[in-house]
């Protein structure tokens, strides 16, 4: 018979068991089958691209890039939405196999009116196609529009919880720009829509704290 002393001994080594067996049911690491994990493309409209005037080019990918101490390659086109996204994605993802996608659509969406659900729908399939080509991918929401892009806060304002819950149901991360830049006037410039360098600072920020 075990005395008390033995009986808890056993019942430490029985939890130390099976916490051992807890961490080998532990997530595997991501299969990035022949991309490269150290490469990270970024894919957007002008928010992305970063050419507007006053403010530093390259946009908020060049600052990720430091701060990762990685590659950003940046696929950002002004003008783009949805739509086009969708090609500038599975280019990206043929041309170049990063391990990492991120994706900041919307905006242009929004002010040309865009079902809501059409933009989703769009979205899902580039995250899909990450998926498939075994590239994790990194979806932001839109940033907040003021001054002479105002009238189309509304349009933001649906559109943002909607892609938060798609990031949640395909269990991926969310770079969540809508909320990382609040009411802050001084992250956009004077046409209320393009960040300024403290707005790419953000951005970035935002989308390596999402990464991480």
């Amino acid at each position: 018979m075990l005395r008390g002393f033995d009986r808890r001994m056993l019942v430490v080594c029985l939890i130390f068991i099976l916490a051992g067996c807890e961490n080998n049911n532990s997530t595997p690491p991501h299969d990035f089958g022949s991309n490269d994990p150290n490469l990270y493309v970024a894919c957007g409209d002008s928010i992305t691209e970063g050419d507007e005037v006053g403010v530093t080019p390259g946009g908020y990918p060049v600052i990720l890039a430091s701060m990762l101490g990685k590659t950003v390659i940046n696929q950002g086109y002004g003008g783009d939405t949805t739509i086009s996204g969708i090609d500038v994605v599975g280019t990206s993802l043929a041309d170049y196999k990063p391990g990492y996608v991120l994706i900041l659509f919307g905006a242009n969406d929004v002010i040309h009116s865009f079902d809501t659900n059409t933009t989703i729908q769009n979205l899902q399939i580039m995250i899909e196609a990450a998926k498939n080509n075994n590239t994790i991918p990194v979806v932001g929401t839109v940033m907040p529009m003021s001054l002479g892009h105002a009238i189309f806060e509304g349009g933001v304002e649906q559109l943002n919880p909607e892609i938060i819950k798609l990031a949640d149901r395909e269990g991926i991360a969310v770079a969540d720009l809508w909320t990382a830049f609040g009411n802050n006037p001084d992250l956009i410039i004077y046409d209320g829509l393009h960040p300024t360098d403290a707005g790419n600072q953000v951005i970035a920020t935002t989308f390596y704290n999402a990464l991480k």
